[in-house]
């Protein structure tokens, strides 16, 4: 007698449901990290690293709504010798974000107050994948709430360079945060595929395998 199996499309076997989107967090430094580049200019820091602090309070605000209020140990304030020079912030995410909000808490007075920021986003190889420029609205008073200016970064950002300036040479203020979605990993370059998933692509793209045997 004889049998004849057939095998299906070994894609017959797989599941197909859509891969569930990422939710947007709010990244400060719970999450990520941030240090002085060497694009900073010459100048005074000011209070930025006196009572125990250092440049990760540009990143502690606790959420994108917290109110800040101005005083020597929340607020960052830099006097720059070059009126045309600025204070560059290197942000690294830890992992690749699609950033979809900039939170940013500006000082209250058009003397010291923050004018622009530019931002340029990198990658996970480190190379440059775009950039963009805010200009920020003066803070409101007397509590600093942030304001909120949609900064769509190029997929997979790893890493965010921010120089920012003030037209008097002076700036200030209180805070800076980002709202951003985990990327997709199927569509970071950098993201190896793992072997399973290698192999299953090989068999769905190979078609419908048809087998037969021949029992006696």
């Amino acid at each position: 007698m004889k049998f004849a199996i057939t095998l299906f499309t070994a894609t017959a076997f797989m599941s197909f449901g859509g891969a569930a989107v990422a939710s947007s967090l709010y990244l400060n430094q719970d999450n990520i990290s941030v240090s002085v580049g060497p694009g900073t200019g010459a100048g005074t820091s000011n209070n930025t690293f006196t009572r125990g602090f250092g440049i990760e309070k540009v990143i502690d605000a606790p959420s994108a709504d917290a109110e800040e209020f101005h005083n020597q140990d929340t607020h960052i304030w830099y006097t720059f010798n070059d009126p045309a020079s600025g204070l560059e912030l290197l942000f690294d995410f830890g992992v690749s974000y699609d950033i979809e909000t900039l939170h940013f808490w500006n000082y209250t007075g058009e003397r010291y107050d923050v004018d622009e920021v530019v931002f340029t986003f990198f990658d996970a190889l480190g190379s440059e994948i775009g950039t963009e420029t805010v200009n920020p609205a003066l803070g409101t008073s007397p509590g600093i709430r942030a304001q909120d200016i949609p900064l769509v970064s190029p997929l997979n950002t790893r890493s965010v360079t921010a120089f920012l300036t003030g037209t008097n040479g002076d700036i200030d203020f209180q805070n800076i945060g980002f709202t951003a979605r985990v990327s997709d990993p199927d569509l970071d370059p950098t993201t190896p595929v793992p072997l399973p998933a290698a192999g299953w692509m090989l068999l769905a793209g190979a078609g419908t395998l048809l087998a037969s045997r021949r029992l006696r």
